[in-house]
């Protein structure tokens, strides 16, 4: 039977922290070794790794500043950046779930005949729990 040959894709530039770098390249390993990807996934990748990026930095300004701010009227209001999260993680999650990243929808795969194992999420956070 003929090899499949393994999708690279290099991560966007604007790509700041190395938290998304080891997820994509771990999501991108498991998805190449149960040859799941194909070429046209690589916007979809692309797009999941700015969102989840994204989530990160909204995250540290919300861990920093805090989740409310005072604006130009001097009243306290939300920050822009705790919206900017919340979308970022929906968009990441949509993604999720297309590639069984989630609980729900990678026993949606294994219904459908996929093998048992580990998500590449899975693989991540018990590495960062680990640590």
């Amino acid at each position: 039977m003929k090899k499949k040959r393994k999708v690279t894709f290099k991560l966007p530039e604007t790509i700041k922290h190395e938290e998304t770098r080891k997820l994509m390249g771990a999501l991108l390993r498991q998805l190449n070794e149960k040859e799941m990807i194909t070429q046209a996934d690589i916007p979809q990748l692309h797009r999941m790794a700015t969102a989840y990026d994204m989530y990160l930095t909204c995250t540290e300004v919300i861990a920093r500043e805090g989740a409310t701010m005072k604006n130009i009227k001097g009243e306290i209001v939300k920050r822009p950046e705790a919206n900017l999260q919340r979308e970022s993680w929906s968009q990441y999650l949509e993604l999720a779930k297309e590639y069984g990243l989630t609980a729900k929808s990678k026993g949606q795969l294994k219904a459908t005949g996929d093998e048992e194992g580990d998500s590449p999420l899975d693989e991540y956070l018990k590495g960062r729990m680990c640590r």
